[in-house]
């Protein structure tokens, strides 16, 4: 979704994730077969500050994350122009089958079309489209719709930032970018993002088909781990992190702690690929699940999923194809929590 138009291509941008309560930046060098990675970092930011996606107060965000844009975890950011990232859960995205027509009718038919499947006036939406496919017999057209409130919340902090802002788009197109041009999806895919308080879902078939939400994330796994197992929020995560669901001696207890935790995302997982591979004879069945997110590389996760849902799953690694040479590699732990930082990094030189 572009708000404003884009200007100014021949400068450089850098990825700017802003996440429920923590920003990841992170800037590439347009340059040579593999993209050097010149700087990323992280910052967390008082939780409160966003409120139903909409950022409430700016310049409490903007003071928490000065400190990073002036000094990197690692490397240095040296643009001025951002890509940045809206929540999925606030985001509308649906594919339109579309009648041929006349390419100058084709944004009243859009926006005909997101009157009738979004529930929110079309005055309070900024929204964006792009044809994806295009037939004697019809249209396939991407829509794209997000509530002026929040992007408008967005310019503001950037504004603060002293930011210019280039591209703003959903944060599942990022994340989907980043994974493609590590490792193309030549099969159906459910692409899963796992975040700190929901995990995203989309079905890759070419390009996104379908998009949702589970209202749950890594934190509530923490949360539940530290109420069951009655120790306290450090100690659960420390658990999370480094036994999670292998085998351990606290295999069973942490299983047990998290059943319910595990059973809504592996039956959201199921509703939505059932729901998409009937919605038409021409769907292909999804074939593989990838995981992203800071969340998804708690260990035995890939395994549990695989053998509930009965096809491969995998871990995405958005790192394939960039390059460190003046900067440290980022930590195993942390690296997935990146993967939409680099999605929006890679809009660099190809706008």
């Amino acid at each position: 979704m572009r708000r404003p138009p884009l200007i100014y291509h021949d400068q450089p941008l850098f990825g700017f994730d802003i996440g429920t309560r923590t920003a990841k930046v992170l800037q590439l060098g347009s340059h040579g077969k593999k993209k050097p990675v010149l700087g990323y970092g992280l910052a967390n930011f008082p939780e409160e500050a966003i409120v139903e996606g909409i950022i409430v107060d700016p310049q409490e965000i903007a003071a928490a994350l000065l400190p990073l844009l002036k000094k990197m975890t690692c490397g240095n950011i040296s643009a001025k122009r951002v890509a940045a990232s809206l929540p999925v859960a606030k985001v509308f995205t649906r594919v339109l089958d579309l009648p041929p027509m006349n390419p100058a009718d084709l944004g009243a038919a859009v926006r005909l079309e997101a009157e009738q499947y979004i529930p929110v006036p079309l005055p309070d939406l900024y929204i964006d489209y792009e044809i994806i496919e295009q037939q004697a017999e019809h249209i396939e057209v991407l829509m794209v719709a997000a509530p002026r409130s929040i992007v408008d919340s967005y310019m503001k902090l950037f504004e603060a930032l002293n930011l210019d802002v280039a591209f703003i788009e959903s944060s599942l197109s990022a994340v989907t970018r980043a994974i493609l041009a590590a490792s193309p999806l030549d099969q159906t895919t459910l692409v899963a993002d796992f975040g700190s308080q929901s995990i995203d879902l989309t079905v890759h078939d070419r390009v996104i088909r379908l998009t949702d939400t589970i209202d749950l994330g890594g934190d509530d796994i923490t949360h539940q781990l530290a109420e069951s197992l009655q120790i306290t929020h450090d100690q659960a995560h420390d658990i999370k992190v480094k036994f999670g669901l292998n085998k351990s001696g606290l295999q069973t207890k942490v299983q047990s702690a998290l059943a319910t935790q595990l059973r809504t995302i592996t039956d959201e997982m199921r509703r939505v690929m059932k729901y998409y591979q009937d919605r038409g004879h021409d769907r292909r069945p999804i074939q593989m699940v990838m995981l992203a997110g800071g969340s998804a590389s708690m260990p035995g996760l890939v395994e549990y999923l695989s053998a509930q849902l009965g096809i491969p799953v995998v871990i995405a690694d958005p790192w394939i194809g960039l390059e460190f040479k003046n900067v440290q590699h980022v930590s195993r732990h942390e690296a997935p929590a990146y993967t939409t930082a680099i999605g929006l990094a890679r809009l660099d030189g190809a706008l």
